[in-house]
């Protein structure tokens, strides 16, 4: 990979707004935080990664495409789309932005589906689907390595695979979730991307500047990107990408 995978996006995104005319615009992209209940409602557990805390969902609106990513960094952001496509991606806040406004562009001009977060009892049926799909995508699989800590996802692949998981939460590092230990997502990547058939891997490593430390841990070994935040770039960069019940 000469370019890194945001830089990609950014090109990308570049292309289109130069060929649509968006620049010029001047049409303001418009972030905000979301609370725990305007992102996921009330969902039947308790332990998904937004409930701890942590994280939040950011959610732009562009043109009435609407986008989102998940991001530990946070605040209010406005734009017009020549202005974000000059942010420095290196800054955590910026990149999640980026991403999230990408995932909007993307909604709006058709080429992306899937931007906002699915909701209430939505993400518990999600977990079984990722079984179902790694059946029918990837039906030589038998180990699975999850990126970031999902116990929903955890909890429907143990059964099924070998299952390994990586996190970067030092409250999940060390922990047993559906009978594996969490690894640390940084030291313990290699390992366990080596020992494992396919990875699963939480497309928030877009926006948290890790996504391309996973793809070259995969190396020769699918990864299927799942959630909202890679939304855009799957469809723009042709990344494979699980997310049934997203709206």
């Amino acid at each position: 990979m000469n370019d890194s995978t945001i830089q990609a996006l950014r090109g990308e995104l570049t292309s289109l707004a130069q060929r649509r005319g968006l620049l010029a615009e001047q049409v303001a992209v418009r972030i905000k935080p979301l609370s725990v209940k305007q992102a996921i409602g009330t969902p039947e557990r308790d332990d998904f990664p937004l409930q701890k805390g942590k994280e939040r969902i950011i959610e732009a609106s562009f043109k009435g495409g609407v986008g989102q990513a998940f991001t530990d960094a946070f605040r209010d952001f406005e734009s017009d789309v020549a202005g974000l496509l000059a942010l420095d991606l290196t800054d955590p806040f910026n990149a999640a932005a980026f991403v999230a406004a990408a995932n909007a562009i993307a909604a709006h001009l058709g080429l992306a589906r899937q931007t906002i977060h699915c909701r209430d009892k939505e993400p518990t049926l999600c977990a079984p689907k990722l079984v179902e799909y790694l059946r029918r995508r990837h039906p030589g699989a038998r180990r699975v390595t999850l990126v970031g800590l999902q116990p929903a996802m955890a909890a429907a692949l143990a059964p099924h695979y070998e299952l390994a998981i990586l996190d970067m939460d030092p409250d999940n590092i060390g922990r047993t979730v559906a009978g594996a230990t969490v690894g640390h997502g940084g030291r313990d990547l290699e390992r366990l991307a080596a020992w494992a058939d396919v990875l699963a891997a939480t497309g928030s490593t877009l926006a948290n500047n890790s996504i391309e430390a996973v793809r070259a841990a995969a190396g020769p070994r699918p990864v299927i990107f799942f959630g909202v935040t890679i939304a855009g770039a799957a469809e723009l960069l042709g990344l494979e990408r699980f997310c049934p019940l997203g709206h």
